[in-house]
């Protein structure tokens, strides 16, 4: 091996020195450093299955509170349809208070014209009347021939109409 340029008694203490060396670090530095890294994956494992946990969670109460939004917003609609519908039968009713209002209205009006017309053609027949028994007794007073006849009752239409 002098030929190649190896020193023998050289590679031997090298080799045993690696051996030493080797198994130093087997014994002292490799099984706190494996246990330093078990633990790391041991962390980040954890920390992963946390978190997916957490994801899973947070998809369930999204998805109840996804539920929770279209029950309100359903109550909601619901609510509003209701108060339409109410006020749809309050605008019904009062617009059938105010027709049935009007109505009434309409017919004491018409009773009342119809009354006031009643004592105001009374009143007429009694006022023609009285002066029919007038025209009646001035036309039987003078005893009066034709022409003075028509001209008494022109003169008693005339008075009618002014009054």
């Amino acid at each position: 091996m002098d030929k190649l340029g190896i020193n023998g008694p050289f590679l031997l203490a090298q080799i045993i020195n690696f051996i030493i060396l080797y198994v130093l670090l087997k014994r002292f530095v490799f099984p706190p450093l494996l246990n330093m890294l078990e633990a790391r994956k041991q962390r980040i494992a954890e920390g992963l299955a946390a978190a997916d946990v957490a994801r899973k969670e947070a998809e369930t109460e999204r998805a109840r509170l996804m539920t929770q939004i279209e029950a309100e917003r359903a109550d909601a609609q619901r609510r509003i349809a209701e108060a339409s519908a109410q006020a749809e039968r309050v605008k019904a009713d009062i617009l059938a208070d105010a027709r049935r209002e009007a109505e009434e209205i309409k017919a004491r009006a018409i009773t009342d014209a119809e009354a006031e017309k009643q004592r105001i053609l009374g009143d007429a027949q009694k006022q023609i009347a009285e002066l029919a028994m007038l025209a009646t007794e001035r036309v039987v007073r003078r005893g009066i021939d034709e022409a003075v006849q028509q001209q008494l009752i022109a003169d008693f239409l005339a008075e009618v109409s002014l009054n």
